[in-house]
């Protein structure tokens, strides 16, 4: 299978010109959680987390709408990825994967034979591979068991904090007792970003909190389930992320679209792993 049947067509691009505003918006528009930085060809990269820690970067400790129009009209070149890591629309899925995996990317920019960008391929899209393979693994081998929640009272802007402080793109979200009520992730920050950016009004994500913008109900998967049916349910439910829950409902582990990619990666391998272990 190679990487243009299975790529997002049309991806999100901005010039090498425009403004971070249009990265806002262009990333909120696709929901792909990256907008390509172009000029014909690929220049540059920006993710979710990269806007969210751009936005504060321009909002500190408080933010006003000149603070919002500053950062709206400033260049996104001068914050993208340079010449970022790109794939050949008849490159192969595997080695796309593999670069994912090894690099930790959470998709890719995908070209032509003249480098100008024509789709873009994530990590759930490689999830699709799955409904062809046999079962072989369990959710168990591949989940997370310390999750890291938040409270759903707590101000967004702490949230997005520790999510770039920590390296999340998503958090369980919890009531008062401890169990999952919701989940919160990058891309609905960027939502609530992108909204206050372009009406230049900030309580639209400073005086927002994450009750306000968390997806509910949360999805959950049992720790037997196979990661192919955990992959369909992603798919199916257009989520990057399931959780395990205990008895009482609190969170006892969580399972990503990274860490299927994982598992499909290492599926993947098996027969040239075999093949040379009888070689």
């Amino acid at each position: 299978m190679i990487v243009k049947t299975l790529m997002n067509p049309n991806p999100p691009i901005i010039s090498v010109s425009d403004g971070l505003k249009e990265a806002f918006k262009k990333v909120n528009d696709r929901g792909l959680g990256r907008v390509i930085v172009a000029d014909e060809v690929v220049k540059g990269i920006l993710s979710t987390r990269d806007l969210l820690s751009i936005l504060l970067s321009f909002c500190p400790s408080a933010c006003t709408q000149a603070d919002l129009y500053k950062m709206g009209v400033t260049p996104a070149s001068g914050y993208m990825t340079v010449n970022p890591m790109t794939v050949a629309e008849d490159q192969d899925a595997l080695e796309a994967i593999t670069i994912m995996v090894t690099r930790n990317f959470g998709s890719l920019p995908v070209v032509n034979a003249s480098r100008r960008p024509v789709g873009m391929v994530t990590e759930r899209d490689f999830l699709l591979m799955f409904q062809d393979l046999d079962p072989m693994f369990s959710v168990s081998g591949f989940v997370t068991p310390r999750v890291n929640t938040v409270f759903r009272d707590t101000l967004l802007e702490q949230a997005v904090r520790m999510m770039l402080r920590r390296g999340f793109r998503r958090l369980p979200v919890t009531d008062e007792d401890g169990k999952v009520v919701g989940m919160v992730t990058a891309a609905d920050a960027v939502k609530a970003a992108a909204k206050a950016v372009e009406k230049l009004e900030p309580e639209l994500f400073f005086g927002r909190r994450i009750r306000d913008i968390m997806k509910t109900p949360v999805v959950t998967v049992e720790e037997d389930r196979s990661v192919n049916e955990a992959a369909a349910l992603m798919i199916t439910k257009g989520i990057g992320a399931l959780v395990l829950l205990d008895k009482e409902g609190r969170a006892k582990g969580i399972v990503t679209e990274r860490d299927l990619l994982i598992a499909l990666h290492y599926q993947l391998h098996l027969p040239f792993v075999k093949g040379k272990s009888h070689a």
